[in-house]
């Protein structure tokens, strides 16, 4: 990550998973990819270790656990005062409904992330509701062959997206 932030010259979204541990290690972990030189780090609310976020299986901790990571997190930020955002991510959505994975967004903007990911919602239905009832930013991720619809960037920001992933789009790029 580090010999990435060095190279380029546009802010680097750094994928901090689960945070590697308890609120000690979240922590540590925001700390790292700070001093990386990373703009931003996505902490997620999945089960160690976490599966990608549109495959079967993946769970999800509890939600005291998941408010613990993205305090640490923002604590970690401001205590060291670093200059890095925090994405709050969680997949609540696939293990226990969409009213849960949005009340878990709406708590993590209040806790102080910067920005929220509710991965994989299944339709535009839902990709409205969650930018209706969560403030703050917002992430899409545009997976081909995933669960989320794909949708033209125009679309997404009319539906209240601020940023936008396309994670395997380059790879598949060829085929």
């Amino acid at each position: 990550g580090r010999n990435i932030c060095d190279r380029v010259n546009i802010p680097m979204i750094g994928d901090g998973d689960t945070g590697f541990g308890n609120a000690l290690n979240v922590k540590r972990t925001i700390a790292g990819y700070a001093a990386a030189g990373f703009a931003c780090i996505m902490i997620e609310d999945q089960v160690f270790p976490k599966r990608c976020g549109h495959t079967r299986g993946k769970q999800t901790v509890s939600r005291g656990e998941a408010f613990a990571r993205i305090q640490a997190a923002v604590d970690a930020r401001n205590e060291e005062e670093v200059d890095i955002l925090i994405m709050a991510r969680t997949d609540a959505n696939a293990t226990m409904g969409l009213k849960e994975a949005i009340f878990r967004a709406r708590k993590f903007v209040e806790i102080g992330a910067d920005i929220t990911f509710l991965e994989a919602p299944l339709n535009e239905e839902e990709m409205r509701a969650y930018c209706k009832e969560v403030p703050g930013h917002r992430m899409a991720n545009m997976v081909e062959q995933g669960e989320t619809p794909i949708l033209s960037p125009t679309r997404l920001q009319e539906i209240g997206y601020k940023i936008v992933a396309y994670p395997l789009t380059l790879m598949l790029s060829g085929s």
